[in-house]
């Protein structure tokens, strides 16, 4: 029987070509959140992509499979396969530690919708979804480890697409759940509004990537059963040809979750605001010195809290760094003004609490 090689192994050879572009990105991403930024990152921050870096080393191993594609002859490594209808050890272990890194990158979204909504009941439905796409993925990797041989796809059939649909229904339940709190979040300030606009935007991308993935690969899984991988001319009879297209695919899911933690990471720059309380008089003894206070928080990109300026024609004396009351004295009208320079303590807190409600994971 003569067929097109090329055409059977060409979805394997894309998706790992794709796979190591975006294994580049996520290194970048991970060289700038942890060496370049670790003095913005918790402790928990490093340790959760310490995981994801784990998830990697593990996922290395998928290259057993994929070296026959780029080292050998398209046709040595499909007559290989097709004597043995066997699936490689690397499938089961791929699939296992993809559901682990989805299940870590939905979980810390869900994290930072209960810091931010604190509503329980769609934060362990949220959670509920992600339990049953891993469990889904468990499934799937021990399903293809007892039965690797082709001809028991049919058996793994249940479970991956269970795990594969409910990987979608978690990513677009996240990104719509954090879109309605954003939503919510009105405010009158410009740097929020500006904020909460760029955030809405990294949710959607953040929810119809992952899925979008999800579901290609479900509808290559489930279209191609017993068929021909969807090429005209390619014979049906060649076992496992079915599975390429949905394989080469399901290649970029693991990192495309790892680069959406990393992004999400590493968007949490810090900006340092200041409080200031000046006072001037007319002598030193009654001149307030500048008491500057500065505070970091992390966060993102909320803007300068700005100040203003309040002339007061008062009777007070004003002792070093303080404002204190002289009951004793009268009005003169010769008394100097008073310039003080303070930051609006109202705006203050309200930002400082949507920073910390928002940015707390």
């Amino acid at each position: 029987m003569s067929f097109n090689s090329d055409i059977i192994l060409g979805a394997l050879l894309v998706g790992t070509g794709a796979n190591s572009v975006l294994y580049t990105v996520e290194v970048i991403q991970a060289f700038a959140g942890i060496v370049c930024h670790r003095d913005r990152f918790r402790v928990g921050d490093r340790k959760l992509c310490l995981c994801i870096s784990l998830h990697n080393h593990s996922l290395g191993r998928f290259g057993v499979s994929a070296e026959p594609v780029l080292g050998k002859s398209f046709r040595s490594y499909w007559k290989k396969h097709n004597q043995t209808h066997i699936i490689e050890q690397p499938y089961p272990l791929y699939v296992f530690t993809t559901g682990v890194v989805a299940a870590l990158v939905q979980s810390f979204l869900a994290v930072r919708y209960w810091l931010l909504s604190k509503n329980k009941f769609i934060t362990l439905t949220l959670f509920l979804f992600i339990t049953v796409a891993i469990g889904g993925a468990f499934a799937s990797a021990v399903t293809l480890a007892i039965f690797p041989g082709y001809k028991d796809r049919e058996t793994v059939l249940i479970p991956a697409t269970t795990w594969l649909i409910a990987e979608a229904v978690t990513d677009i339940s996240i990104a719509s759940a954090l879109l309605l709190e954003f939503w919510k979040a009105r405010s009158s300030f410009r740097e929020i509004r500006s904020l909460l606009h760029k955030l809405a935007a990294q949710t959607i991308l953040t929810g119809t990537t992952g899925a979008t993935i999800a579901l290609a690969v479900l509808v290559a899984f489930l279209e191609n059963n017993g068929t021909n991988g969807g090429f005209p001319g390619l014979p049906p009879s060649i076992p496992g040809s079915h599975i390429q297209v949905s394989t080469g695919i399901a290649y970029c899911l693991g990192r495309v979750y790892c680069i959406t933690m990393l992004a999400n990471l590493n968007r949490r720059k810090p900006r340092t605001w200041s409080s200031k309380c000046m006072y001037s008089g007319a002598s030193p003894e009654t001149r307030g010195e500048p008491g500057n206070h500065e505070r970091s928080e992390g966060g993102d990109e909320y803007g300068g809290i700005r100040g203003f300026l309040v002339n007061i024609d008062t009777p007070r004396e004003f002792s070093r760094g303080s404002l204190k009351t002289n009951p004793g004295q009268g009005l003169p009208y010769d008394s100097p003004a008073v310039e003080i320079e303070m930051t609006v303590n109202d705006s203050a807190s309200y930002l400082s609490k949507k920073k910390q409600d928002l940015f707390a994971a």
